[in-house]
């Protein structure tokens, strides 16, 4: 029988916020048809600033099945370290870029990540409306492990048709207001057949 919820109905619906990552990955194949890459616009820019600002190793958050890490890898040669809260996302990733490098982990715990010095960049991988309500303690944790590096952040707004997170933000204007460090740089993309904005920001991790 097919399955009538959507795979958003287990991430934020109705304005709330649910977070069963692990029981979506477990019900659906490709959510957010990862493989077709979607947000195509903010993950390209992103990658360029990869390039632009010589940024040579990445932690990247977020990385579901993996297909954005094996576009960097092909643009950059960049192996990052790619996690995810949801043990079988991490399995399919692996079983899928077995020359890439995979592992579950919690962003609330990226103060433990062994070679901090060693890392220039921290990726946000479209988890942003995922991670608001630790939002502030993650960047109390990037500002005290990783000063001076790298934060990337890509993610969407909707339309007039955002219903979760209007306390914080509703724009990349807005994101980019409410975070504590310096942008050095950002875009966003859209077209008139998109509910959607598709933006990237980078930022140095010091304060403002």
């Amino acid at each position: 029988m097919e399955n009538k919820k959507s795979y958003h109905d287990y991430v934020i619906k109705d304005g709330k916020f649910i977070g069963k990552f692990e029981e979506m990955y477990k019900t659906f194949e490709d959510p957010w048809i990862q493989s077709q890459q979607p947000n195509r616009y903010s993950r390209q820019m992103a990658i360029m600033n990869i390039k632009r600002y010589g940024i040579n190793s990445i932690v990247e958050y977020g990385c579901g099945l993996g297909y954005y890490a094996d576009w960097i890898f092909r643009e950059t040669g960049i192996v990052c370290r790619s996690i995810d809260i949801s043990p079988t996302a991490i399995k399919k990733a692996k079983a899928k870029f077995p020359h890439l490098n995979f592992e579950v982990g919690d962003i609330l715990n990226l103060h433990q990540l062994p070679d901090k010095e060693n890392v220039d960049c921290i990726l946000l991988a479209d988890i942003t409306w995922m991670i608001l309500p630790q939002l502030d303690t993650i960047n109390q944790l990037l500002l005290e492990n990783f000063k001076g590096k790298y934060l990337i952040n890509n993610f969407v707004t909707y339309k007039g048709t955002q219903k979760y997170g209007l306390d914080f933000f509703t724009t990349t204007q807005e994101y980019i207001n409410y975070m504590p460090f310096k942008c050095i740089g950002y875009g966003e993309a859209t077209t008139v057949d998109d509910h959607n904005i598709d933006s990237t920001s980078i930022f140095k991790i010091e304060r403002k």
